[in-house]
């Protein structure tokens, strides 16, 4: 049959063969003196879970041999009837026992690989930590001699200390304006590296959107009015209150509608639209600037990404706003998508989750 067959007439010759090497099948026969078929099987499997255990048996004990397979016997032949079957029963067996040990090694390498990767995920974690924390010192300690800059440039150009010039008076606003943009992206920085630092603690209460909305519209003026650019707000008065951290809200609203004015061409329109979703608030905020084309637009979310604003030539950001925007909304339990086409405008659609219905706006 092409098979290598070793044999053994008791069972201690028997079990010492199967402690000395390894079987693929093995061919018990019920009726040794010396041991019971039960006992021939569970040390078989024991010494190797995977080898094959096929019992031979006579009719006399049919019913024990059936019980052995219940028990994890391969399966059993009745002698001398069930010889013709045993080549049969034997290349089952092989073939089966392969499929096993491939699926048992292509298991260990899972858990090998699973293993890899959890401790990998963990060092990760503990570098983007070890990142954050340091970027979270770092930034505060760039902030305290900046704001020093800052405050005495402004001091300066109020002419507390004396008289300054015309063309002094033009450097020192090239500092302050310089200085306050550095400090932007500073803070910038220094806000993500505590959301991933898991270290924001949002202040939630119940709070009024048309409020919020009109409050920051006429806070924007400054920014679009050189511009001429319009701000038109669209929303329900009788929307109920949402539950949001009203700081961090603002700042959503302001990086939204600052990168909205940036990208939009002086004389654009920019419109704040504010609907109810069910249990949810949909905000949107759009503009018809110059749009974002589409291999942007799946990494416009990602930290440090940046799409090319020499159209406006607006001065570069870290590229963390909008990552920002997305970790605050996200903190909510809300959610920020994108529409887009490029030339024609892009709208900022993001969801805050609702107070209950009845508590609506006079």
């Amino acid at each position: 049959m092409g098979y290598r067959v070793t044999t053994a007439t008791t069972w201690p010759e028997a079990l010492a063969l199967l402690r000395k090497q390894s079987f693929n099948i093995v061919l018990a026969d019920r009726r040794l003196p010396d041991v019971s078929g039960v006992e021939i099987l569970e040390m078989t499997k024991e010494l190797n879970p995977e080898v094959a255990v096929i019992m031979m048996t006579d009719h006399a004990d049919l019913e024990a041999a059936a019980s052995a397979v219940d028990e994890g016997a391969y399966g059993y032949i009745i002698e001398p009837e069930g010889r013709c079957e045993l080549k049969t029963l034997v290349n089952n067996a092989l073939r089966e026992q392969e499929l096993l040990i491939r699926n048992r090694k292509l298991v260990e390498s899972l858990q090998r690989s699973n293993n890899i990767l959890e401790k990998t995920n963990r060092a990760l974690e503990q570098a983007s930590r070890a990142k954050s924390d340091f970027l979270a010192k770092m930034s505060h300690e760039l902030r305290t001699p900046l704001n020093v800059i800052i405050g005495f440039a402004q001091l300066m150009l109020d002419q507390v200390p004396g008289e300054v010039n015309k063309e002094q008076r033009q450097c020192l606003d090239d500092i302050l304006t310089s200085g306050q943009h550095l400090l932007g992206l500073i803070n910038e920085v220094l806000d993500l590296a505590k959301v991933e630092a898991g270290k924001v603690k949002l202040r939630l209460k119940n709070i009024a959107l048309p409020e919020v909305v009109e409050s920051v519209t006429s806070a924007m003026m400054p920014v679009l009015s050189p511009k001429r650019q319009s701000l038109d707000v669209d929303l329900d008065r009788e929307l109920p209150l949402v539950q949001t951290d009203e700081a961090r809200l603002r700042q959503v609203f302001f990086n939204l509608l600052s990168n909205a004015s940036k990208y939009t061409p002086d004389g654009g329109r920019l419109k704040i639209r504010v609907v109810r979703k069910g249990n949810w608030c949909q905000v949107s905020i759009s503009d018809n600037g110059i749009g974002i084309k589409k291999e942007d637009m799946k990494q416009i979310f990602e930290p440090f990404y940046q799409v090319d604003n020499s159209i406006v030539g607006e001065r570069k950001g870290t590229g963390l706003g909008l990552v920002l925007v997305k970790e605050i909304i996200e903190l909510h339990g809300g959610r920020i998508s994108v529409e887009s086409e490029y030339g024609k405008g892009s709208s900022f659609i993001f969801t805050l989750p609702l107070v209950a219905a009845s508590k609506t706006l006079s």
